[in-house]
């Protein structure tokens, strides 16, 4: 890593402690040029820093020379990773942002420095290089032991949360593939003359998740402290991702324990069908005109957020957001050029008792062949719209508690607590559907009998049925079609109804059936981290085929 020129980012704080107001923490200097002795000698100053880190979870990312339209921090990052799977669909190119992750052509761009490679890398490097920095001061910063006992376990905690991100893209999920090379471990502050680390294995990495996960939740829990701001990781939170962690390493005590805890956390509740209800935007297909529609999934004031990021009017970022990408009833062409749309085979799972039929169109009568532009297409989400269109506002919500509830109800299914499972899956399906309680009563069994299209047999089958309806959209679909290891397809003619993706991936001769540990799934390091690392090597590289 000598003279890392960006790969590895160095901290660079704000001075001002303002929320969502740091943006030099994207700063590409040493720490060496700036007073970081100063501002990491106190709890306000560490706390000024980690309002920096928050700040960048959410906003345009500029270190790119260009895309940086479709580079919005962690919200960019999962919805790649949903387009990457079966459940969401692009119907068309559009102004072209993420048409490359949902045709699978980001691969083959690791050597440029505006695309997804070089993005999530460089990315949660940063955010682990700028927590580095805190987590540092653990032992020599003043101030209240408490106050900066939560702050280390937020910012331990966020270190998980990054190197969890960075595995699951640039390699297979862990269980099978341990031996695997995995991503670089930085635990020391970075500086211009810091050698580089090699990849070590996918066992190597997940060591580091853990431990950081479990000092973050220990710490967050000794201080007893409660969370500050809604954007601020807390104990519960914590221990839904550690939950997420042991989803992906099979740990299913660990998962049912920490999902457990996440379940309790006061104050948080499911949301009601009443909450539940998403009012759709509407638009006019001659005159363009549009109206606002509601949702809870914009507005971190919903009962259920445990984690997310409020946007306030002068933090917006009209084009680089989520909900350009989303929207399209809308001024802001992104979405209305480019629909983001449920699969018609998860759509047909969905009871006309369910609420969250109204979360999508169903079949309008409009399909691609006849849709110009706007939201009136066949399958078009309303899920996610803008909380404030004119000032270009939405929440980013991070976790929500009906994850907590469906990660329970997977981790007691797997170890064959099928009573405790059901009751967890049932506190949020029957919030959802009135008929939804009846219908799981007496399903059992531990065991995922279908991947993309299937009828479901078992409890287990349900639990993932009900994981991709309820979280479309939030924490990225690929990553399950990793962790869960049955392939997965684009592909399906059921009933008389033919698959509505654009693209069903048929330039590959596999597309009928992707295999579990399908490679293009997986990210390249990208060629500038090779050129200045020298311990890692064109040897080291992800395997490639050129198409």
């Amino acid at each position: 890593m000598n003279k890392h020129d960006i790969i590895i980012i160095f901290a660079c704080f704000c001075t001002v402690l303002a929320l969502g107001s740091c943006s030099s923490m994207m700063d590409t200097k040493p720490t060496t040029d700036i007073d970081s002795k100063t501002v990491l000698s106190d709890a306000d100053g560490l706390n000024v820093a980690l309002n920096g880190v928050y700040a960048t979870l959410y906003n345009r990312i500029d270190f790119v020379t260009a895309n940086a339209h479709q580079c919005f921090g962690v919200p960019a990052v999962v919805l790649a990773a949903d387009l990457m799977g079966e459940d969401m669909v692009q119907e068309a190119q559009g102004a072209g942002w993420f048409w490359h992750d949902y045709n699978y052509e980001e691969r083959q761009r690791y050597a440029s420095k505006i695309y997804g490679c070089y993005f999530r890398w460089k990315y949660f490097y940063q955010i682990i290089g700028n927590v580095n920095y805190i987590i540092s001061a653990e032992n020599t910063a003043s101030g209240d032991s408490t106050e900066i006992e939560n702050i280390m376990g937020q910012a331990y905690s966020l270190r998980a949360y990054a190197y969890f991100m960075l595995i699951q893209s640039y390699q297979q999920t862990y269980v099978g593939h341990e031996s695997l090379p995995g991503v670089p471990i930085y635990t020391d502050p970075t500086t211009s003359s810091t050698e580089g680390a090699g990849r070590g294995t996918v066992s190597d990495t997940y060591a580091q998740i853990d431990s950081d996960i479990n000092k973050g939740i220990a710490l967050l829990e000794e201080s007893g402290m409660d969370q500050d701001h809604k954007s601020h990781l807390d104990y519960y939170a914590a221990n839904l991702l550690k939950a997420r962690i042991a989803l992906v390493e099979n740990r299913w005590n660990d998962a049912a324990e920490a999902s457990a805890i996440a379940m309790k956390k006061p104050g948080c509740t499911l949301l009601t069908r009443a909450q539940a209800t998403v009012v759709k935007g509407t638009f006019d297909d001659n005159t363009f005109d549009w109206t606002t529609g509601s949702t809870p999934f914009n507005s971190i004031s919903s009962p259920d957020v445990m984690w997310g990021a409020e946007q306030l009017s002068e933090q917006s970022n009209v084009y680089a957001s989520l909900y350009s990408m989303m929207d399209a009833c809308t001024n802001v062409y992104y979405a209305a050029e480019s629909p983001k749309c449920i699969s018609n085979w998860l759509y047909s799972q969905i009871p006309s008792t369910d609420i969250r039929k109204g979360w999508w169109n169903g079949d309008i009568g409009k399909p691609l062949s006849s849709w110009k532009y706007g939201a009136n297409i066949n399958y078009n989400q309303f899920k996610f719209q803008w909380r404030n269109q004119e000032a270009h506002t939405g929440d980013i919500v991070f976790m929500r508690m009906e994850e907590a509830y469906l990660i329970n109800a997977e981790a007691l299914c797997k170890l064959q607590d099928f009573d405790g499972a059901r009751n967890s899956l049932v506190e949020v399906g029957s919030r959802r559907d009135t008929s939804f309680a009846k219908r799981v009563a007496f399903l059992t069994g531990s065991e995922q009998t279908f991947a993309s299209v299937g009828k479901v047999t078992t409890l287990y089958d349900e639990i993932i049925l009900q994981r991709r309806i309820e979280l479309w959209g939030e924490t990225g679909r690929m990553f399950d079609i990793l962790r869960l290891a049955k392939g997965f397809t684009r592909y399906w003619y059921v009933d008389g109804m033919i698959t509505n993706h654009v693209n069903y991936l048929s330039k590959y001769a596999e597309y009928l059936d992707f295999p579990a540990d399908y490679m293009e799934c997986i990210f390249l390091i990208p060629q500038a981290e090779i050129d200045i690392n020298p311990k890692i090597s064109a040897e080291d590289q992800n395997p490639y085929v050129l198409q």
